[in-house]
């Protein structure tokens, strides 16, 4: 018997040490950790600060505590979350479609493979809306046209907004000159308004206050459909036909996932299924849903089961626009 005593022990502390990690997989009790690799007052801040406490709430996390890491157009970010353990403890929170364009782009930051995140759910998408200063002169995609200059483009970062003006320039035969550098959709705002840049891309949410100011005029949404509120503002998808629909129309199946959370590659299945859950049950939460109006930052909601498929129906149906997009990055550099 006293022989037996030691694998006794042995099998007793493996038993102890796998309940251990089973536990570890839970985010019950813990500290979360989402990134924001967006500006710190931005649109993607805003509502990632606005929901962590509710993940937190419904996960049973002891915090959810939203970390800034702004750089490369959310590219930083996602760097950082690609090598962060599998664990839930860290998640992010930005527009997935940067993501995807940054890959499919080819840019050397991109350390991540999109498709091998495990998403944990979309908070909320809309249409994207190209406005121009009002002081430009530019009413319409034809005077963009006709400008006998290159349009200029005030971009933050390469994100989902600069790859989508590049194909827009690129199907519509707009000569296009992006000045980089802009922090944040408030900064490249101020840039068109003063003048500094011709027109940006934003959420039609994010411009209203600007365009009910007379400050910008919209001229083209990025979206199925025309705008409920504007709809003498053509679509995209009106203007073009063919293979440029189809590289149109493929973007904005993209900026259809927008603003979703995520995890690192291989995460645990506990903690997947605790997020995936306490994220569906945060967004449709009747307080949140509150705060939102309150806030002006709408929700629509969508899980983090059918985010996944998604993203890999997207990334295969997306390959027809890697010349376009790694034109564009290089035209950059």
């Amino acid at each position: 018997m006293r022989a037996r005593l030691p694998c006794l022990l042995l099998i007793f502390l493996a038993t102890a040490a796998g309940g251990g990690a089973a536990d570890a997989a839970s985010v019950r009790g813990e500290i979360v950790t989402l990134l924001s690799p967006n500006s710190a007052g931005g649109m993607m801040t805003r509502y990632a600060r606005m929901i962590a406490p509710y993940i937190a709430r419904h996960a049973g996390a002891r915090d959810v505590r939203v970390r800034i890491m702004t750089g490369g157009g959310g590219i930083r970010g996602a760097n950082a979350l690609w090598f962060a353990e599998p664990d839930g403890r860290t998640i992010a929170f930005t527009s997935v479609t940067t993501l995807i364009l940054s890959q499919l782009a080819g840019s050397e930051a991109v350390r991540f493979d999109a498709t091998r995140f495990v998403y944990l759910g979309r908070a909320a998408t809309e249409p994207r809306v190209l406005t121009v200063g009002a002081g430009s002169g530019i009413m319409s995609v034809r005077d963009a046209r006709a400008l006998g200059r290159p349009f200029v483009f005030p971009s933050q970062g390469t994100d989902e907004d600069f790859y989508s003006m590049a194909v827009l320039a690129d199907v519509m035969g707009i000569p296009l000159k992006v000045i980089s550098g802009y922090d944040g959709n408030a900064d490249t705002a101020l840039a068109v308004i003063k003048g500094d840049g011709d027109g940006h891309i934003t959420g039609w949410s994010a411009s209203q206050a600007v365009i009910e100011a007379g400050d910008e005029v919209p001229i083209l949404t990025l979206g199925p459909e025309r705008y409920p509120d504007y709809p003498d503002v053509p679509t995209a998808l009106e203007l073009v036909d063919g293979a440029s629909l189809e590289a149109v129309q493929a973007i904005v199946n993209m900026l259809d996932m927008r603003r979703g959370f995520f995890g690192p590659p291989d995460l645990d299945p506990e903690a997947t299924a605790e997020l995936r859950a306490a994220i569906g049950a945060a967004l449709g939460d009747p307080q949140l849903v509150a705060d939102s109006v309150a806030q002006g930052l709408p929700l629509l909601p969508s899980p983090g089961e059918a985010e996944q498929i998604k993203i890999a129906q997207i990334t295969e149906a997306s390959q027809h626009l890697v010349p376009m997009l790694r034109a564009a990055l290089e035209a950059i550099r």
